[in-house]
Formats: C-alpha cells, sequence, structure tokens
C-alpha cells in the first residue's frame, strides 16, 4: 500500500468517526437552536485558542500569522479573537464547580466519611459538632454562606435535613453531584466529561506514550429488560469504583498539595448509554 494510499484511508476513517462523534452533538445543537453559522464562530474561536495553547514553538513568538498558517482563519479573525476574553466563568459554572468541590469532598476526605466508607450525617451547625455542613462549606469557600448552598441542595434534593437529639443535622441523599434542574450547570459537567474523554481519545490517536486507559463494552440484539438488568449493575458497580477512587484521590490530594510537583490534574468518569435499533427502509423527498 503506497503512503498515499494509506493517507486516504485514514482520512476516511477518521471522517467516519468525526461524524459519529457529531451527530449527537449536532442534535443537541439543533434542539437549542444553535444554526451552523453559530457554530462555526465558536469553531473558529476554538481553532485559535488550541493553536495557542497545544502549538507554540520553543523560544520564537506565536503570531498571528502563524496561528492562521495553523488553522486556515483568516489573519484579521485570529488578531481579533486574542485580544478578546470571552473564557471568564459564568456565575452558574463557578456555583456548579464549588458544589461539585463539596460534593467530593463529602464523600471521600477522612473527616467527612464514617468508617464504613460512606458519607457522614453532618451536624448543620460548627457549634452543634463536628464534622459540620458550615464547616464544609467554609473549608473551600468563605464567600459563599453555608445557608445559601444548603438551601439550594434541598431544592435539588441533593440532601435532607434530619434532627437528632435536638439538633438539626445533613444528610446526603445522592450518590453523587448531577443537577436536576438547572441546565446550565449540566452543561457545565457535560463540557467537563466529554472533553476529558476526547482529550484521552486525542492522546491515544497521536500515539503518545503510555496510552490512557479507554475502554468499553457494547452489545446489541438485547431486550429492553435486558438492558434494564445491565444498566442497574452497572450503575451500581461504577458508583462503588468511582467513590472508591475519589476517596483514595481526596487522600492523595491532602498528601501532595504542598509539594512543588503537584501540578497536576485528573479525570475518571462512567457512563451507560442505550438506545433503540430501527431498521430505516424509508425514503425521504424534499
Amino acid at each position: 500500500m503506497t503512503q498515499e494510499t494509506t493517507t486516504s484511508v485514514k482520512e476516511k476513517a477518521l471522517a467516519k468517526a468525526l461524524s459519529k462523534m457529531l451527530r449527537p452533538l449536532v442534535r443537541l445543537l439543533i434542539h437549542q437552536d444553535i444554526t451552523y453559522i453559530g457554530l462555526l464562530n465558536l469553531l473558529k474561536r476554538t481553532y485559535v485558542e488550541v493553536a495557542e495553547e497545544s502549538f507554540t514553538i520553543e523560544s520564537k513568538k506565536l503570531t498571528d500569522s502563524r496561528i492562521s498558517l495553523l488553522t486556515g482563519i483568516h489573519r484579521g479573525d485570529v488578531k481579533r479573537i486574542r485580544t478578546e476574553n470571552c473564557n471568564q466563568p459564568t456565575e452558574k459554572e463557578l456555583k456548579a464547580s464549588l458544589s461539585s468541590q463539596l460534593m467530593s469532598i463529602w464523600m471521600g476526605h477522612q473527616g467527612y466519611i464514617g468508617v464504613n466508607g460512606e458519607p457522614s450525617v453532618l451536624f448543620r451547625y460548627k457549634q452543634d459538632g463536628s464534622p459540620s455542613f458550615e464547616e464544609l462549606v467554609l473549608s473551600v469557600s468563605k464567600d459563599k454562606h453555608p445557608r445559601s448552598i444548603l438551601d439550594e441542595w434541598l431544592s435539588q434534593n441533593l440532601v435532607e435535613l434530619v434532627v437528632e437529639e435536638d439538633l438539626e443535622k445533613v444528610q446526603l441523599s445522592k450518590a453523587s453531584y448531577i443537577p436536576q434542574e438547572d441546565f446550565e450547570e449540566k452543561l457545565f459537567f457535560a463540557g467537563k466529561n466529554i472533553g476529558s474523554h476526547l482529550t484521552t481519545v486525542a492522546h491515544n490517536l497521536e500515539n503518545q506514550v503510555p496510552a490512557m486507559f479507554d475502554r468499553a463494552v457494547y452489545y446489541s440484539d438485547l431486550s429492553e429488560e435486558s438492558v434494564q438488568k445491565l444498566e442497574e449493575l452497572s450503575h451500581e458497580k461504577m458508583m462503588a469504583i468511582l467513590t472508591e477512587l475519589n476517596q483514595v484521590a481526596s487522600q492523595l490530594q491532602e498528601q501532595d498539595k504542598q509539594s512543588d510537583s503537584a501540578q497536576h490534574e485528573m479525570h475518571v468518569g462512567a457512563y451507560f448509554c442505550h438506545t433503540s435499533l430501527q431498521k430505516n427502509n424509508a425514503s425521504s423527498e424534499d
């Protein structure tokens, strides 16, 4: 097989894979009234940002002209995009990030989990005992009042208030922080999760060493009852390993955070997807 043929095969395979990745994204965009032009503008900005982050040459300034050459974007657009600052997190993103940190500590930090490894029921107020919900919030942020966080979590059914010996306590009612109502917060986590998975895919396709772990199990020709059974089993097993990883990661973070080498981050996730298989025999006409 010639070099030209090999390149052609790779290009076709890449195009096919990209099409599969983009189809659910495009469905989401159309559902949210985001047109092709809207995506094109975002894609243009992303091309410039990635070129700046990942394609610098040591000891050489990354000019607008070089970015234009790398991305195919007009130099005037490159200059405009580089002078704009549109990456500041929104209030909803900040709130989602804070809640995620709090949940991570509650589910993983030694001071907030019981001897059985489960998240402890917390005293509501620091003055009533430790560990407390008030301590938890203030350990992450002094800017947010514990009452406002608690009210938000109560409204989303993430926690429950219980009374023991005339003292109010806060009990976790979800195994993880999954916002039920707020679309912006859902998007925040979707961006982090899907972005991290695609980073892993890109790393492995670039043949970087060592390869990152990326595995999945997939079967077709299953009944709805079988899929439901597999989904329940997946939820049980994956939540168990994610909870264990969270606890170990929290301990290691506490151990490492004062070290000069603590300059790395990790992201691991799990998902279960099921769809109906339908034979498409219908034709369409404009």
